[in-house]
């Protein structure tokens, strides 16, 4: 998986949660959304967004697409304006 393309539900479900904080901070605006302690814990390296969604009770395929959302705004929001879809 490179920078450039994001990843797919399944890749995104395992990825531990202090490492898709790290690679799309805008992701943090959905823990935030969801009144999820994710970001800044101490155990958010052990947790996957998988295991991250059903601590908090969310349906953990719901969750992985809103993340998805942000991480694809996130990725428009950084290219050059040439470089956006139209």
């Amino acid at each position: 998986m490179t920078q450039d393309i994001p990843p797919t539900s399944e890749e995104l479900g395992k990825m531990m949660i202090t490492d898709v904080l790290e690679r799309w901070p805008k992701t943090a605006d959905v823990f935030h959304n969801h009144t999820m302690a994710c970001v800044g814990c101490a155990v958010a390296p052990f947790y996957s967004i998988n295991d991250a969604a059903l601590v908090y009770g969310l349906v953990p395929e719901q969750f992985i697409d809103e993340l998805l959302v942000a991480i694809q705004e996130s990725k428009a929001i950084s290219l050059p304006t040439d470089e956006r879809e139209v």
